[in-house]
């Protein structure tokens, strides 16, 4: 990139002003990064301004300086910087995930090792914009050397569409005394292009019941008290929650909105602050960012499986299901090979306990297939069964895909709509071990 300095002819010597005001008998030195460094001339001071020679600044910069008699110009290049630059931005390409949760991880690895630059990568556009002083104050080196993250685990929370997903990501923190911390955090990560981006970041400093809620003399509601009994260390166990126009109250982990009327004593509650000063006084007020009301899952049951790492919750009435092991096969769409199999995987069926051969029911059908696989299948490289269509994604970890068949509920079987309505929760759920 050129800059180039008009620069008046009747000029001797061709200074660059640093806007310093010093004493004429002052010794000047220059100091660049931290580190002092001499010039061929050395700087002066005229009418209580320090000037020092603009190659002596430049070169130390890495760039070159030229005079060109014929315009007046001085010209600066600085074509390493540049090449740094480039360089940067093509390693950032390269490091940037293509699946929704090794954005997750990655980010998560760039907390744990306190490293900015790999937080950064992951960060969409408008991240980047809230986060880059903070980092670039920092030395681009973040967190603190006490307490440490000993370790965090990632779990896929909500699939909010194709392009959004939502973890929960959970550190576990230690310190010399190898006493306990947590803490959790909910992060969003969209698809932008063919890259997986972080757009936003939940960090969760309360949680617990809500024991009070104050009203303004409108009947609005101005602040709710959180209350944790769990004894975690992590969050704060209790806290003023003050509500405003910035706040923005959520269905658990979903992007479903609620009123501040619909907070409640009782409800259970994981709320975020805004980064703006708080009362620093026990227990802690602040305004929230994000209150998300959570529901108990008393009565959920939930099928875990260690095997291939997701979990499937079902309604109450499924309490005693059954599971049916079966396969699924791919066949080739390259020419000459039609009808040959080439691909084969598990299909774990979810079966409602009310099930008969004579009267059967609707089946929740899990296909299970490799990252490879899935590749695979999209490129159109085999296909699945004889429906135009191929299966639809559920939900994914780092090996696997889990995915719904096509047209699994052609025969409109008993239980199909209540299947249907499961299916919207978003109920499965992935984890790493």
């Amino acid at each position: 990139m050129k800059k180039r300095i008009f620069v008046a002819i009747t000029v001797v010597a061709l200074l660059l002003c640093l806007a310093a005001s010093v004493l004429a008998a002052s010794t000047i030195k220059l100091v660049l990064n931290g580190k002092e460094f001499k010039t061929a001339v050395s700087p002066k001071v005229v009418n209580k301004k320090a000037l020092a020679l603009v190659r002596g600044i430049a070169e130390p910069l890495g760039a070159t300086v030229t005079w060109d008699d014929k315009n007046k110009t001085l010209l600066i290049e600085a074509k390493e910087m540049e090449a740094q630059k480039t360089q940067m931005l093509r390693l950032e390409e390269a490091l940037t995930p293509k699946d929704p949760l090794t954005a997750a991880k990655t980010w998560a690895e760039g907390v744990k090792t306190r490293n900015g630059a790999m937080q950064y990568v992951v960060m969409s556009s408008n991240l980047r914009k809230e986060f880059y002083k903070q980092f670039m104050e920092a030395n681009w080196s973040t967190g603190v050397s006490s307490p440490w993250i000993e370790s965090y685990k990632v779990t896929e929370k909500y699939k909010v569409d194709k392009k959004m997903y939502r973890f929960e990501v959970e550190f576990t923190y230690t310190d010399s005394t190898k006493e306990k911390f947590f803490s959790k955090e909910y992060i969003t990560v969209n698809k932008i292009e063919d890259n997986w981006l972080l757009s936003s970041i939940e960090k969760i400093e309360a949680k617990g019941e809500i024991t009070k809620v104050t009203l303004e003399e409108d009947k609005k509601v101005k602040s709710i008290f959180v209350q944790d009994k769990t004894g975690e260390r992590g969050s704060y166990d209790q806290a003023s929650v003050i509500i405003d126009h910035r706040t923005r109250i959520f269905k658990g982990y979903t992007d479903r909105e609620l009123r501040a009327s619909d907070l409640h004593e009782g409800a259970k509650v994981e709320v975020a602050f805004t980064d703006e000063p708080r009362i620093m006084i026990y227990p802690v007020s602040a305004p929230a960012k994000t209150i998300r009301m959570m529901e108990t899952e008393d009565n959920t049951v939930v099928y875990r499986n260690t095997q291939y790492d997701f979990s499937f919750s079902l309604p109450d009435s499924w309490k005693d299901y059954m599971l049916v092991l079966d396969k699924w096969e791919g066949y080739s769409l390259k020419e000459g090979e039609n009808g040959k199999i080439v691909e084969t995987g598990p299909i774990l069926s979810l079966r409602h306990p009310e099930w008969t051969a004579k009267n059967p029911r609707q089946d929740i059908p899990i296909m299970i297939l490799t990252l490879n696989q899935w590749s695979l299948l999209q490129r159109e490289a085999f296909h699945i069964g004889a429906a135009p269509m191929g299966p639809s994604e559920l939900g994914r970890n780092s090996k696997y895909v889990f995915a719904l068949p096509a047209r699994y509920n052609y025969s409109f079987l008993t239980g199909y709509e209540e299947v249907e309505s499961i299916l919207r929760s978003n109920p499965l759920k992935t984890f790493e071990n």
